[in-house]
């Protein structure tokens, strides 16, 4: 048997379940991977709260970190007592993964530890799609909401050589900790905010998914991506797969710290609730992680 954790309906904190259940099959193009950390991310808690639809019950997660500990005869042997990131669609939170997809099995680097590959999920990959966004437009103003997030923080970094003009935006309780991370990761110095910005020459990226913060710039017309609202006329939203060398690129800048991942609370299983609960009230100091061992 295998410990999982469900999501048993839409009531909060009260469709958290942890039970055992029966193994995943395990086919010769399988391979199983022991769960070290996972990720846990705004879309989980939005599920919980029944805010995104989801088909109950159902194993929580998409994304962890493990060590292969069994491989299939045909697959390569090469990953055997690896550790992997690896992206699963059937649901990440439980003790044994076995996954049947090569390219969502990504090698992690020795110097990269399981807590810093598991913020690549839903967090940095995303990052990494927004940044392809930006550099792809013609705008060479970019407003940024949320820009304190998991994701906010990974899109600066990546944006640090950038010759275009970025404007981040974070709430007032957070410009200490924005700045603190600022500083940490070693980001420029960014333009005060201007209001006299033309909407031919900018781009606003929604992070926070706070209505109000985009309306003016609705209003007005200026281009807007959003990673958060889906259903807004006049913002254009933003999901796309992230492929298996975007994902090894991640890991290696992590590795060279050229990215530095951030993290906030670090829970163990036993914790889970909490660590929902903390996930749900706490303002955005980083990705919690949930400990599997």
């Amino acid at each position: 048997m295998v410990q999982a954790i469900l999501q048993t309906g839409s009531t909060g904190l009260q469709s958290i379940s942890t039970t055992n259940i029966e193994p995943d099959s395990f086919l010769p193009t399988s391979i199983e991977i022991k769960t070290s950390a996972v990720p846990i991310l705004p879309f989980d808690v939005m599920k919980l709260e029944g805010l995104l639809p989801t088909k109950t019950p159902t194993i929580m997660g998409y994304g962890a970190v493990g060590q292969v500990i069994k491989i299939g005869s045909l697959r390569s042997s090469k990953l055997l007592h690896k550790r992997v990131l690896v992206m699963s669609p059937n649901g990440t939170f439980k003790d044994n993964i076995v996954s049947n997809f090569p390219p969502l099995t990504i090698p992690i680097p020795d110097n990269v530890s399981d807590q810093e590959a598991a913020t690549v999920v839903g967090g940095l990959d995303t990052s990494l799609v927004l940044y392809k966004k930006i550099s792809n437009h013609s705008a060479q103003n970019i407003i940024i909401t949320g820009a304190d997030s998991v994701i906010g923080l990974g899109l600066l970094q990546l944006l640090r050589d950038t010759e275009k003009r970025i404007f981040p935006l974070v709430r007032p309780t957070s410009n200490d900790y924005f700045k603190s991370r600022a500083l940490e990761m070693q980001l420029p110095d960014y333009y005060n905010f201007d209001n006299t910005l033309s909407k031919e020459n900018t781009l606003v990226i929604d992070i926070a998914g706070k209505f109000a913060i985009i309306q003016p710039y609705l209003e007005q017309n200026f281009p807007v991506m959003s990673v958060v609202l889906p259903n807004v006329n006049g913002v254009t939203f933003v999901s796309e797969p992230v492929f298996p060398k975007d994902y090894r690129r991640l890991l290696q800048k992590i590795s060279e710290q050229e990215l530095l991942t951030p993290i906030d609370q670090v829970f163990k299983l036993n914790e889970v609730k909490r660590a929902f609960n903390y996930q749900r009230n706490s303002a955005s100091r980083g990705r919690n992680i949930l400990l599997f061992k």
